[in-house]
């Protein structure tokens, strides 16, 4: 009898851990890919772009700015201040599938690239 309390005991245990680190990975996407749900916690919605390179200096910030010009010439290209932050962005996606597609294009030349959403203008 001890020991059946036991096992359900640890089996409860496994199987309450294993649905809360199913829950934190979870990602969902709604039909018309408006807004996607990562973690639970985290609400993504358009308009989407892509951060290719931040610097602490205008000067590097604006020579990736041009590079990237010519490397992706159909992309729109944003230099982003905030204070001595400067970000660089390529696209303005209003469909996240369509972003994740042009992110995987971006990767080949900047392999730190990041999709990043909701950016004011």
């Amino acid at each position: 009898m001890k020991k059946t309390k036991i096992y359900i005991s640890l089996f409860l245990i496994t199987f309450c851990c294993s649905l809360s680190f199913a829950q934190e990975t979870e990602i969902l996407n709604k039909g018309d890919n408006k807004t996607t749900t990562i973690n639970q916690n985290t609400l993504l919605t358009p308009p989407f772009a892509i951060q290719i390179h931040q610097s602490t200096t205008i000067a590097e910030a604006n020579k990736i700015k041009s590079e990237a010009k010519r490397n992706f010439p159909g992309m729109s290209t944003k230099l982003n201040s905030n204070q001595n932050i400067h970000s660089i962005t390529l696209g303005n996606f209003n469909n996240i599938s369509e972003a994740q597609q042009k992110l995987k294009t971006v990767k080949t030349k900047y392999p730190a690239a990041i999709l990043i959403s909701n950016q004011k203008e």
